[in-house]
Parts: structure tokens; sequence; C-alpha cells
């Protein structure tokens, strides 16, 4: 009978390793979907700065402020331009109103004169009248004036609340500063017994008030004043027949 020799040992030590990585394999858990799984990255590859795509999400949510911040400086900016803009206008009427501030003339009586008057048509017909010489003082520095435009003037003469005379008056027209005599004549009505008396007293002064009525018109680049002005003159006189004296006057006006 034929003896079997034992098996070498390497072929035992391959049978012992394949035993091994079997029972190895075996008992290797099946993976599962369900797990999580933490990956660690070394220090030296981490990123200190995001990168572009999550620079742009950030941008996105800063853009909104940034535009508010601006629409609210241009707001600012209009706003105080507009504000500016008002003040500057504000200050520049002020200063032409002040400047051109409508102011009534200054009206002064200069002689008072008692004529008789010969009508042309028939020389033994005679007309008594007053002579009047009326100073007009403009005292506006950049304004026109006129005084009774379109002889629409009315000019009355009383002694004592009695009417001695009446007519129209002369109209004149006056650049800034300027000084004018307005000249115009009254026809004498019916004479008071003591206005007559005093005629031939040169030295007693006699009481008279002259009124005229007449639109007045002041004019300028900025503003035009249209108004109906009464002129009262309250004054003495001497000499009313010959080279007359105003002693004492008081001009006022409604203006």
């Amino acid at each position: 009978m034929e003896e079997r020799s034992p098996p070498a040992a390497g072929g035992k030590a391959r049978n012992l390793l394949s035993s091994a990585t079997s029972l190895r394999l075996s008992l290797t858990p099946a993976r599962s979907t369900d797990h999580t799984y933490v990956v660690q990255i070394p220090r030296d590859q981490v990123y200190r700065v995001p990168p572009p795509e999550n620079a742009k999400i950030v941008e996105n949510h800063r853009q909104p402020e940034t535009q508010k911040k601006r629409k609210c400086t241009c707001c600012c900016w209009i706003f105080s331009a507009l504000l500016l803009t008002g003040i500057a206008i504000g200050i520049i009427v002020l200063i032409v109103n002040a400047m051109y501030t409508p102011k009534s003339p200054e009206f002064s009586i200069m002689n008072v004169h008692f004529k008789n008057v010969t009508q042309p048509q028939n020389n033994k017909s005679h007309t008594q009248q007053f002579e009047i010489d009326l100073k007009i003082v403009n005292i506006n520095e950049r304004m026109d004036t006129s005084f009774g435009k379109g002889d629409h003037g009315i000019a009355t003469l009383n002694f004592n609340n009695h009417e001695i005379g009446h007519g129209k008056y002369t109209a004149i027209s006056q650049k800034p500063k300027d000084s004018t005599n307005s000249q115009f004549n009254l026809d004498a009505g019916k004479l008071p017994a003591d206005f007559q008396k005093t005629l031939n007293d040169d030295k007693k002064a006699i009481p008279m008030t002259l009124t005229v009525k007449a639109p007045m018109e002041i004019t300028s680049w900025t503003k035009t004043l249209k108004k109906d002005v009464t002129v009262t003159c309250d004054f003495d006189v001497q000499s009313v027949k010959g080279k007359s004296m105003i002693k004492s006057e008081d001009c006022k006006t409604d203006f």
C-alpha cells in the first residue's frame, strides 16, 4: 500500500491566508445610503476667500441698501437746491419791492393870482379867473409818475367853505426825482362879500383851500400803480391881485 506524503509548508500558509481573507470579507458590513459621512480637509487647503458665486450673492444683498443710500443722497441734493433757489428768489423779491415801492409826489402852492380875463370874441366881456401855480416833486428814485392823465383832473378853490373857483386840472408827467411847476386856471364863481373886501388889502392873509382830484399813475419796469388821488392844500396868501406871497401851507394826499 502506497503512503501519501504530507502537503508542503507553503501550501498550508496559502490556505490559511485565503481563509482569513474570506472571513474578513464576510464580516464587512454592507454600505447603506442612510449613513452620514464626515469629510475632513487639511487646514492648508481651506479657502479664506469665498468663491466668486458666493461673492455675487453677497453683493446682490448689499446692492439694494447702496441704491437706497444713493436715492436718499439724490433727494437731499435736489431738496437743498430747491430750498436755496427759493431763498434767493425771496431775497430778490424783497429787494425789488424795497427799491420800487410807489410813493406819492409832494405838492406845494407856489403862487395864486386873481385876474380879469378879456374874452376874445367880445372885448367888453371880462371873466375873472384864479391862476394857480402848483409845484409837484416826484420823490420816487426809480419810478415815473403822471398826474391828471387824460385831462380828467378837476380842481376847486374854496374860501371859508365857499367855492370861489372851479376848473380842469392840466395833466403832467414826470421822470424819477423830477420837479415840475403846473399852472392852471380856475374860473371864478360868485365871490362872497368878505372875500371881496380882502382883495384890496394886500397885507391881510386870505385863507384858502385848493382841492385837486385826478388819476395818478406810477410806473416802473417791475410794477404799475393806478389810483384816483385827492390832493388838498390849505394855505394863507397875501396880495392875490399882484405878486402874491404864500404865508403858510399844508398839502396832503389820500394816496
